[in-house]
């Protein structure tokens, strides 16, 4: 595990009992939720990590599908209701 991928799940662990810190993930690591969330989801998913149990890897995944639902854009700006000039 890199430094920023231990870095980076620190933080999402001390965040998990309190929906995330989304407004400090810009200035710890410089980046948006989405890619810090897509980042974390894909190191959750591809690595076993030493000392995190079953249930909280899972409750992590969960929160990342959350934060990803919730800030996908539609990639079709009609569907918003937006128009298109």
């Amino acid at each position: 595990m890199t430094h920023e991928e231990h870095s980076m799940l620190t933080f999402a662990l001390r965040w998990l009992p309190y929906g995330g810190g989304d407004e400090h993930l810009f200035p710890e690591f410089g980046l948006l939720p989405s890619a810090f969330y897509q980042r974390l989801q894909t190191m959750l998913i591809s690595r076993a990590f030493l000392g995190i149990d079953f249930a909280t890897r899972q409750r992590l995944l969960e929160q990342c599908a959350l934060k990803l639902a919730t800030t996908a854009e539609p990639t079709n700006p009609k569907r918003r209701g937006m128009q298109i000039a």
